[in-house]
């Protein structure tokens, strides 16, 4: 009993003990950190307020301070009385229109005369000598801000601030009406809390939160005497003490070294927001033990419950043990088996592929090669049939993978009339050959771009079609594809496909999805599959987080339907998907290409990537161009050689594509050479621009393949053009096209074991550029528009990108010097490079971000820069990292 006891108040007791140390832990910090932030709160404040007043005293001051010197100069010069007299008249007028209607007018004392910029004419018992602004004026070298008076006529306190001229005698005034300061004052305060005043150094009140206050001696207030002192002898700019019996804190700050601005607040009033939070955290601690203590309370007599019941269940688990050890090795055995056969399942399927990789291999080489039209239509009948045979060999190993949890759902963006398309064109022959009808209903608000595994959504719809295709004998087979909601950068889609088949009774809705289960096998003997193309289908949705619905009727027909959200990448729309799908077509299909083997170019580029691209795209069109990396050196080669046509960057460093254009111009080198200018700059106007500074054409980059052939065409001489390469053709290799066996020996003819390879000089791009590609696609990489950069080579893509990413960090240690160094102009120029790369190679984000700081460091905006610069390096190196990643495989497995 003892020891149950112990084991309920002992954990109780070491909870409540940890309790408290956080309680006061806690409470000490957040104790300390808020009057910290209390106290910095009121410093600020009063830092604010005394460099707003000191503002608007340094206007007056440079006021005065102009007008004395101005009659300083007139009475060494011999101005008459009159003169002076004359010109505060005017310089009152003008301070009061220009700067502050406060300022109520000038005057001085000057020759033993009484001037005044108002026209007031003084009683004859006027004596300014007698008065505290020349009094105080004349002890004085510099300005003097005497004491506030109540000006009789209007009521208002007024200050006179004053300066004693060359002659010691002669002072010149300015009156101040302290309204504007007042207001300032009366505004003034912490958070709601305290109240504000100005005092000088002799204690009168300048202004008070309480106008009644203005003008009198602080030091009579309780406790005003000690606050002076305090104020006067400390160098802290807060400090504690007792006002009218109150005991405050005091935030203060000096104004020109004649006036103090303070902001007193009572302690109980500054400090009541963190004593309430500390009494609430106290409270909220004390609520958290109480119900700690009653959960473990229930929870320990919910455990003698239970020991209680374990005992009376000891025999029964051990019988259940018993049971369950035989259940075990029933599945075990069951698992073995369903192991064994996926592994043979999955060795055939591979055994099989291989043979028809060969023979796919080949015949997509007779395809390429081929001029004869026969010849290309029985290739293209053997492609159909190799690719419905691997659709087979892949639904097996699919299911294979999916049983051994191997499959992964991979998203990447896509366009949506190719999926589209691609899905139609798998299944539209198969239902002509039948005569069926085959409709489709696309919706034409689809977005055009998404993201999404397009690579499972098209085996799912694909394994749809075909099924209804398959056990439709007569009418149609529907496909729609439609929007639903969208919500944000998301869109749901809905998917169906209907046909006029055999339907399905209702006792064989569960057989439809099992694997290599067939219904109705009598009926449908002569149907071909493997039966597991339903199974694969809801495995995959479900992985998807979606589900297969079914509405069937024996004898008319089945509707298959699921949704699927997608992410919308971009704002542009499908329309018509059969239209655009056929411009995408147009596009990729083999183009005939100009070629100009003689021709003579020059490319200038400070970056050597944008120099190998320029080369590789040249090449194309049977051209070995020169190439040039600053402007220097294109002017020497420009002096030794005569070329046709010389794309010329126009950001580089030290001599840029103008400079270097003005140089080539004056020392007439281009009589017989276009001059093209190359630049990233493709906003509206640019070609107007470069036109104007005496470029003969502009071409943009990222270079687009069509736009280079365009100036090729419009500025090489005709007669060097020769006929255009046939769609079919291959421009020459730098590598061999042969046969090897599995062991990697020539072979003259390929047989079933032979893989079709083709081997260039370079090993590391031989490999398949696809597994690269979908990994940097998964990082966001828009690998589609870098490789139409690269003239549609996808190896010659990654090659850039490995080049790009091998001086990356070269390029960021450049751009931290030059910011280090304040070098905005080169800063400026390697930013553009960076960026023009970037874009090249399909890197989103992050090129505007390059393109706003490029323009800041044009505009020689060194804040914006700053703010930005460290943020753009962290995220360049962490894409560059990332792709790095994907380019040697240790990133995300795909």
């Amino acid at each position: 009993m003892k020891k149950n006891k112990l084991n309920l108040t002992l954990p109780l007791a070491i909870t409540f003990v940890l309790m408290m140390l956080v309680v006061i832990y806690t409470s000490a910090s957040f104790y300390r950190i808020s009057v910290s932030n209390v106290y910095e709160v009121g410093q600020d404040k009063v830092s604010g307020l005394s460099a707003n007043l000191g503002n608007y005293l340094d206007t007056t001051r440079s006021v005065l301070w102009v007008t004395a010197d101005s009659i300083d100069y007139m009475v060494r010069n011999g101005a008459s009385g009159e003169t002076i007299q004359d010109y505060l008249l005017v310089e009152t007028q003008r301070h009061k229109s220009q700067f502050d209607e406060n300022y109520t007018g000038l005057y001085g004392y000057i020759g033993n005369k009484y001037y005044d910029g108002l026209g007031w004419v003084p009683p004859a018992d006027y004596d300014p000598v007698a008065r505290d602004w020349y009094r105080l004026t004349v002890k004085e070298s510099g300005l003097v801000i005497v004491p506030p008076y109540i000006d009789a006529q209007t009521g208002s306190v007024v200050i006179s601030v004053c300066k004693r001229l060359s002659d010691p005698a002669n002072v010149v005034a300015l009156d101040v009406i302290t309204t504007h300061i007042q207001d300032i004052i009366e505004t003034t305060d912490i958070n709601g809390k305290g109240y504000s005043f100005i005092v000088d150094k002799n204690g009168t009140v300048i202004a008070h939160s309480d106008p009644s206050v203005n003008g009198t001696d602080f030091r009579t207030v309780s406790g005003g005497a000690d606050f002076m002192e305090k104020l006067t002898h400390t160098t802290e700019k807060r400090f504690e003490t007792a006002l009218s019996g109150k005991q405050c804190t005091v935030f203060a700050n000096s104004i020109m070294d004649q006036w103090y601005v303070v902001i007193a607040v009572g302690n109980d009033e500054l400090f009541r927001d963190v004593y309430s939070q500390l009494i609430i955290n106290i409270i909220t601690y004390t609520i958290l033990f109480v119900l700690i203590a009653l959960f473990y309370l229930i929870a320990y007599r919910k455990e003698q419950k239970s020991s209680r019941e374990a005992e009376a269940l000891k025999i029964s688990e051990q019988q259940k043990e018993y049971e369950a050890e035989i259940l075990r090795l029933e599945k075990a055995s069951a698992d073995s088996a369903n192991k064994a056969k996926g592994e043979f399942l999955a060795q055939m399927s591979h055994e099989i592929r291989t043979p028809i990789n060969a023979v796919l291999g080949m015949n997509e080489m007779i395809y390429r090669e081929t001029a004869d039209p026969k010849i290309a239509e029985y290739s293209g009948h053997i492609r159909t049939a190799g690719r419905n045979l691997l659709s087979i060999i892949n639904s097996i190993l699919d299911f294979s993978k999916i049983e051994d949890g191997k499959m992964e759902i991979i998203p990447v963006q896509y366009d949506t009339a190719s999926f589209i398309d691609n899905v139609v064109n798998t299944v539209a022959q198969r239902a002509a050959d039948k005569g069926l009808e085959f409709i489709t209903l696309i919706d034409e608000t689809l977005p055009a771009y998404m993201i999404g595994d397009d690579i499972r959504l098209t085996q799912i719809v694909t394994n749809l079609l075909t099924n209804a295709v398959k056990y439709t004998e007569h009418g149609s087979v529907t496909l729609t594809i439609k929007p639903v909601r969208k919500e944000g950068g998301t869109v749901t889609l809905y998917f169906e496909v209907k046909d006029t088949g055999i339907g399905i009774r209702d006792e064989d809705r569960e057989k439809l999805f099992e694997s290599f289960s067939r219904l109705d096998q009598q009926i449908n003997h002569h149907i071909e599959g493997t039966g597991l193309g339903m199974a694969i289908v809801t495995a995959l949705l479900s992985m998807m987080d979606s589900e297969l619905h079914l509405e069937s009727k024996y004898g008319e027909g089945s509707t298959f339907s699921f949704t699927l959200q997608q992410q919308i990448s971009g704002d542009e729309l499908l329309g018509d998907f059969n239209e655009r799908f056929s411009r995408a077509m147009q596009q990729t299909e083999p183009e005939s290409h100009q070629r100009w083997n003689g021709a003579r170019v020059l490319v200038t580029d400070d970056n050597e990537m944008n120099l190998k691209v320029a080369e590789n795209l040249l090449r194309i069109f049977g051209i070995r161009p020169d190439l040039a990396s600053s402007g220097r050196e294109t002017v020497e080669l420009m002096r030794k050689n005569s070329y046709h046509i010389l794309f010329l960057d126009h950001m580089m460093p030290m001599m840029d594509g103008v400079e270097t254009l003005r140089c080539l111009r004056a020392d007439a080198l281009t009589e017989h050479t276009s001059v093209v200018a190359l630049t990233a700059n493709a906003v509206s106007g640019a070609r107007e621009t470069y036109f104007s500074m005496g470029f003969d054409d502009y071409l943009s980059k990222p270079i687009e393949l069509d736009k280079l052939e365009t100036v090729l065409k419009k500025h090489l001489p005709r007669e060097l053009a020769e006929a255009p390469e046939p769609p079919g053709a291959q421009p020459p290799q730098e590598g061999l096209l042969e046969f090897v066996d599995e062991d990697g020996n020539p072979a003259e003819f390929p047989d079933d074991d032979a893989v079709l390879t083709f081997e260039p000089e370079d090993t590391d791009t031989a490999e398949d550029p696809a597994p690269v590609l979908q990994r940097l696609q998964q990082i966001g990489i828009l690998t589609e528009a870098g490789i139409t950069y690269c003239g549609n080579d996808a190896v010659f893509y990654l090659q850039m990108m490995k080049d790009f990413l091998a001086g990356a960090e070269d390029r960021c240690k450049t751009l931290e010097q030059f910011f280090a160094a304040e070098d905005l102009k080169n800063y400026m120029t390697h930013v553009h490079s960076l960026k023009s790369s970037m874009r090249m190679l399909g890197i989103p984000a992050l090129p505007e971000e390059a393109q706003e700081l490029e323009h800041a460091a044009k505009a020689n905006d060194m804040s914006y820069v700053a703010a930005h610069h460290a943020a753009f390096i962290a995220a360049v190196r962490a894409q560059m990292q990332a792709a790095a990643d994907c380019m040697t495989g240790s990133g995300r497995n795909v």
